[in-house]
């Protein structure tokens, strides 16, 4: 009867596990901060819209506003979700008198 040897694997070394778990900490953390600086790639290449201010009048929505700016064929309210991005407007409502940034047609 013979024995037969098989080769042990010793468990991997403090200083091996510690390099391993920075280096999984400095992934996490650069996953993070793309994270919370809203890194989309895209945003970085689009230049600033130029805008004109208008002063809301009585009656004004933002349908309106949108329409005349609109391209020919474009979506009228893709105008208007720009207009509400541009303005930092979480709904429709507008006051007379409130000042917001159009942008200029070219």
């Amino acid at each position: 009867m013979s024995l037969t040897t098989q080769a042990i694997n010793p468990p991997p070394s403090r200083q091996l596990m510690a390099v391993i778990r920075l280096l999984v900490l400095v992934a996490v953390a650069s996953a993070v901060l793309l994270l919370f600086m809203g890194y989309t790639g895209a945003d970085a290449e689009s230049p600033p819209v130029p805008t004109v201010e208008y002063r809301v009048e009585p009656g004004d929505n933002l349908w309106q506003i949108a329409e005349p700016i609109t391209t020919p064929g474009g979506d009228v309210r893709e105008t208007v979700s720009q207009l509400m991005e541009l303005n930092d407007l979480d709904g429709a409502d507008l006051r007379p008198g409130q000042i917001l940034r159009v942008p200029t047609t070219s």
